[in-house]
């Protein structure tokens, strides 16, 4: 499948600034059952933009712009390739089936570990205790435990926009019994790990096809390393495995390691933000 993708974040000022320092995760992803066939960063006011790859693999763009100004647009136009896995609803959702899998990248005991906002509180633990697999060594015991798991949250957490912020930690969410997709993926993460299994955040987008929830904006789940089959892709907000509908941009320990724009800047005004994403299937894709 052949996807576009526009993500616009427009940064407006209520007086000029001095100068902004601005860090970027916008481009996709190689490998795992994608490729980045084009992209392209246009950055107004025209400002000079590096790039490295961060420690989980992820491209990032930088750039420090020094002129007095009061807005600044960030546009990236991504043409992405994806197929190579089937996207395929979890039992119980509509239709089975048995997801491909996505390789054998990284370092699971990376993922191991938790910190705020994926906080292990006594709800998680009892979440863990509840969906354990009998054996971690087990790749089709711990896949029906995160299919299980995926399928929980789905149904007893509430899809409510602006209630949380990409910050909330877990212990609120349970509370809240509420969030969105990156309070669900948080979720997911503080869960898996506290079975054992390791798991990491992941940022992207999510076209508009059978109802998912996601377009139209930046999109997260999670990814946990099952033995024998690598990273798959768990999308709780949907509930389904990460298929070709899927596009991966970044991966971490959470969302700060993922943010797709992180910055400051110098002066007094105060910021607006305003983000889209229009993601659609090309022809013949």
């Amino acid at each position: 499948m052949r996807l576009e993708v526009v993500h616009t974040t427009r940064f407006r000022y209520s007086g000029k600034i001095a100068e902004t320092v601005m860090e970027l995760r916008v481009r996709p992803l190689d490998g795992l059952g994608q490729h980045c066939r084009d992209f392209d960063l246009r950055i107004t006011p025209r400002s000079a933009v590096g790039s490295y790859r961060d420690g989980f693999g992820n491209h990032v763009h930088y750039f420090n712009h020094l002129a007095p100004h009061d807005q600044i647009a960030v546009v990236s136009r991504s043409l992405v390739e994806t197929g190579s896995f089937p996207n395929l609803p979890l039992p119980g959702s509509g239709s089975g089936g048995t997801p491909s899998a996505y390789g054998q990248d990284g370092f699971p005991e990376d993922f191991l570990d938790s910190r705020p906002p994926v906080v292990q509180v006594a709800g998680v633990r009892r979440l863990a205790d509840r969906f354990r697999p009998a054996d971690l060594e087990d790749g089709a015991a711990v896949e029906a435990a995160l299919d299980a798991l995926t399928e929980h949250i789905h149904a007893r957490f509430e899809y409510r926009p602006d209630i949380t912020t990409v910050y909330t930690a877990v212990d609120e969410v349970l509370k809240l019994r509420s969030g969105v997709c990156q309070d669900f993926a948080h979720l997911f993460l503080a869960v898996a790990r506290a079975m054992g299994v390791a798991a990491r955040y992941v940022s992207g987008y999510i076209t508009r096809v059978d109802g998912h929830v996601g377009h139209g904006a930046s999109h997260a789940w999670a990814e946990a390393w099952i033995p024998g089959r690598g990273w798959i892709g768990y999308d709780p907000t949907n509930p389904v495995k990460a298929g070709d509908h899927h596009v991966r941009v970044a991966v971490g320990r959470d969302y700060r390691d993922v943010a797709p724009t992180r910055g400051v800047y110098l002066g007094a005004a105060t910021e607006a933000l305003e983000v889209a994403v229009d993601t659609r299937v090309l022809n013949g894709g």
